[in-house]
């Protein structure tokens, strides 16, 4: 079988394609559209990339196997090239001209010389029409001459025409010659076509094609409507609400919305990523529902998209994996770090700003006053707002605080500030007591995540530019500089913070030279920077506000015999804690951990 790194976004065209199991509802609807009085428009209503097309797919696939004739109109492609006053008649002109195809296809078209002369009345008064008024001596405006006591010429032109419509649909059920009972017009993408031009559609339609034995299926987002609508009604608001409502409710008479929050996204996915050869252990299954859950919904053109990111990096991750394996410290990615890649792949599609904010301070669950401050967060305003609310539960630790003080600025975010949360509890609570391992694998997979991020802010395109050497010392001023920033948004001293910040500086380059000198790594984290070669022999954690000494934990030493500035704090056998003082002596501790770690 031949390896894909993509999946396309096309619809699905069958009701045995279907994966996110609304086949039932095709099924129902189908039935219902079948056994309706005419004439009747149905609106798919639905956000971008719900499902519409594929709805409308499985729609007229039970069509065609029943006794009704279909015709399937893209609006969308009647609007390319051509010009907004020819888009409106030739939807329409196309509706009746992929009417006569279709049955033309099924052997079925059986009233071409009944119909002729209806047939060309209509089209050529379809093709006469620009900018929605006949060009000719008529001046019949499509949308609006019903509306008008005045248009007497121009009302009688609608009528005859819609007639004559009337005629060539009669013709067609009532002939012997086929089996047809009804006729189904499919109207999709007018969601894709400029607002106001998908308004004259659904008029032009109401006025011309609203006849019997005729059923109309559009698949429409409402907010197109409404933009639409703003040059009539103004800007919708709560006062003049109810006329927006009121014209879409006297377009459609049976308003659909499409069930998403029923759909079986976790399937979708699970199929989607096994055709991209991407095995995900059963155990970890629900996790990644619950990712998708949390940030994309139930959109799942979204998804589509967010497995080809995900597919994309993570070829890039292993890739890198296999060019050198040391900045990965040996250890193959794993299935863990698939799904921290894929979370954090999610936060950076849904939420940007969030994933800013990740990319700044990797150590989320570190994130305090001092964090909230650099980045405009009230953290005392958001207690009180949240106390106000009776969200204290909820909302009891800073990082969840500042996650929430960050969101309500913006609607979205507002709206999906418990989503954000509530992802990284689930996280958490997935590697439990294995917190460091949980940054760890967050870090890696920020280095990989901001590459298709589209964000144009400056720190998160740092994240990219902060994988190799030549940004090494650059990386460790940006985090000397977090560090002071936060230090002195938490009260600490300015005088203290210069002296306890040069200490830490002076211990990093020393731990730097043993890491390069024995071809390791380190890796800058949130609270603390890790140094390794083979195994971990080094952190240097986030000096205090409260002291001007700083923490370092050392692995596996030797020499207990330490220098001077150095004085131990914890020994947990293999691991040592200790206080670094601003006496340190630099070339003492440098030969120090030299001769323990046998440079």
């Amino acid at each position: 079988m031949e390896l894909k790194s993509c999946i396309t976004d096309k619809p699905i065209e069958k009701n045995s394609e279907d994966k996110l199991k609304m086949s039932r509802y095709s099924n129902v609807l189908s039935t219902f559209i079948k056994q309706s009085d005419t004439p009747l428009t149905v609106g798919l209503q639905g956000e971008w990339g719900t499902g519409k097309t594929s709805m409308l797919y499985m729609l007229l696939e039970h069509f065609k196997s029943s006794n009704v004739a279909t015709s399937w109109v893209n609006t969308w492609e009647y609007s390319m090239f051509r010009n907004p006053a020819e888009t409106t008649p030739a939807i329409l002109k196309g509706m009746l001209t992929n009417l006569k195809l279709s049955c033309e296809s099924e052997g079925k078209w059986t009233i071409e010389e009944k119909s002729k002369d209806s047939v060309k009345k209509v089209f050529k008064f379809l093709g006469n029409v620009a900018n929605q008024v006949i060009s000719n001596q008529t001046g019949v405006d499509l949308k609006d001459a019903a509306a008008h006591e005045a248009a007497a010429k121009e009302q009688a032109e609608i009528a005859e025409i819609k007639k004559e419509i009337a005629i060539i649909i009669s013709k067609l059920i009532e002939d012997t010659g086929n089996s047809y009972k009804k006729v189904v017009f499919l109207v999709d993408d007018l969601d894709r076509i400029p607002p106001e031009q998908a308004v004259e559609v659904l008029e032009s339609l109401k006025n011309l094609f609203d006849v019997p034995n005729c059923v109309f299926i559009l698949a429409i987002d409402y907010d197109v409507v409404v933009k639409g609508l703003e040059s009539k009604f103004g800007k919708k608001t709560e006062e003049n609400e109810r006329e927006f409502r009121s014209f879409f409710d006297k377009i459609i008479q049976v308003p659909f919305s499409m069930p998403t929050g029923t759909y079986d996204m976790g399937n979708l996915l699970t199929e989607k990523l096994t055709s991209l050869s991407i095995a995900i252990p059963e155990d970890l299954n629900e996790s990644y529902s619950n990712v998708v859950k949390y940030t994309i919904g139930f959109n799942p053109r979204s998804l589509k998209r967010y497995i080809n990111s995900f597919s994309l990096l993570r070829s890039l991750r292993n890739s890198d994996f296999e060019e050198d394996a040391s900045e990965f410290g040996d250890n193959a990615p794993d299935a863990e770090d698939d799904l921290i890649l894929f979370a954090m792949i999610g936060i950076q599609i849904s939420f940007p700003k969030i994933f800013r904010l990740i990319t700044q301070m990797s150590d989320i669950y570190d994130w305090d006053k001092g964090f909230a401050n650099k980045n405009n967060i009230d953290l005392e305003a958001v207690k009180i707002d949240i106390q106000k609310y009776g969200d204290n539960d909820k909302l009891d630790e800073d990082w969840e605080q500042i996650i929430y003080g960050a969101c309500q600025n913006d609607v979205y975010l507002k709206s999906k500030v418990f989503n954000i949360i509530e992802l990284f509890n689930y996280l958490r609570s997935k590697f439990d007591t294995r917190a460091e391992v949980l940054d760890e694998k967050i870090v890696m997979a920020l280095k990989f995540a901001a590459i298709t991020n589209v964000d144009d802010d400056t720190n998160v395109k740092g994240a990219i530019e902060k994988r190799g050497r030549k940004s090494i010392f650059s990386d460790i001023k940006t985090k000397i500089e977090a560090l002071k920033q936060e230090l002195i948004a938490n009260g600490a001293k300015k005088e203290g913070v210069e002296i306890k910040l040069n200490t830490y500086q002076n211990v990093f380059e020393v731990l730097l030279a043993i890491s390069e000198n024995t071809n390791g790594k380190f890796t800058i984290l949130g609270s603390y920077i890790k140094f390794e070669n083979n195994i971990v022999f080094a952190k240097l954690n986030n000096p205090p506000k409260q002291t001007e000494l700083i923490s370092i934990e050392l692995f596996n030493l030797s020499n207990t015999s330490y220098p001077k500035g150095l004085s131990l704090e914890k020994d947990n056998g293999n691991q040592k804690v200790f206080k670094v003082s601003k006496e340190l002596n630099t070339e003492e501790f440098k030969a120090f951990i030299t001769n323990n770690y046998k440079i």
